[in-house]
């Protein structure tokens, strides 16, 4: 008994050190949509244009963390220049927004191959790049995505939009135009989360304009459904009956932990197994 006690404080600090942001069904990344321009007319896979595309995705995944989940960079010059920006979701963690990164260059790669105006929409970041510049120009290019039969209960339908409406207006005032939130339904026990989030080269006027937008231009498609994501190319929102977001992020607040927290955990680590060893 006396080694339980031991045991449990252990496995407590373990999971907090571990989990500091605390636990929630988050999602698992994938591929959302994409949208490619006609094939354009270069073919030759060494042309200037395609060395400086190679050149632009390393750059966006090279630097994306270190500047909190957002960066555009512009490579070449003239009739061969290409314009390219990444934005990682406001909750993820830095290592998930590099890998997510990367994923979206090598499939921007694979699914457009001749386009010079590609968009790739991943449930954890967003790639775009094009030979014409598009940097601060507020789009309202967007998908909606549901599963038409998942509709959900009548009676918390009518509280659904207000909500992700009053989300849409805090959103762009946050430091990173990144913003959760919870809704306590009328109905007891019930939950609906929101999510929101803009790219940080438009103004937070454009951004409260966009997401209104995306509410009001798919308001038939998602305003009776349960779960639904909306991607766009300056604006983004989330609405599910599970917590999908980790509460806070690293990404946003410190792109990287110091080596001294690996010590700690790879410490605590050992000190826990230890102690189950010995319980069991």
């Amino acid at each position: 008994m006396q080694t339980l006690y031991f045991v449990v404080p252990c496995v407590i600090i373990f999971f907090l050190l571990v989990f500091p942001n605390g636990f929630c069904l988050a999602d698992t990344n994938m591929k959302s949509s994409s949208q490619c321009s006609q094939a354009d007319n270069y073919s030759d896979s060494e042309s200037t244009f395609q060395t400086n595309l190679r050149t632009l995705l390393d750059s966006l995944a090279s630097n994306v963390v270190q500047n909190h989940g957002f960066y555009q960079t512009i490579v070449g010059k003239k009739a061969n220049r290409v314009y390219g920006t990444v934005l990682c979701r406001g909750d993820i963690s830095a290592s998930n927004c590099s890998d997510c990164t990367l994923n979206s260059t090598r499939v921007a790669s694979n699914d457009c191959p001749m386009s010079k105006d590609v968009s790739i929409w991943f449930r954890w970041c967003f790639l775009r790049y094009s030979n014409v510049s598009f940097f601060g120009d507020m789009q309202q290019t967007a998908v909606a995505i549901t599963n038409e039969t998942d509709f959900d209960d009548p009676s918390v339908v009518s509280e659904g939009l207000p909500f992700m409406s009053g989300l849409a207006a805090v959103a762009p005032d946050k430091s990173f135009m990144f913003h959760t939130e919870v809704l306590n339904t009328s109905q007891s026990g019930q939950k609906r989360y929101g999510m929101a989030q803009c790219t940080r080269d438009i103004s937070r006027v454009d951004c409260r304009r966009c997401l209104d937008s995306q509410l009001e231009n798919f308001r038939t498609v998602i305003g009776n459904k349960r779960r639904w994501e909306i991607y766009g190319s300056n604006c983004f929102m989330w609405y599910n009956d599970y917590q999908f977001y980790s509460n806070g992020s690293t990404l946003l607040s410190a792109a990287w932990r110091p080596s001294s927290y690996t010590t700690l955990i790879i410490g605590m680590t050992l000190a826990v197994s230890a102690a189950l060893f010995m319980l069991f």
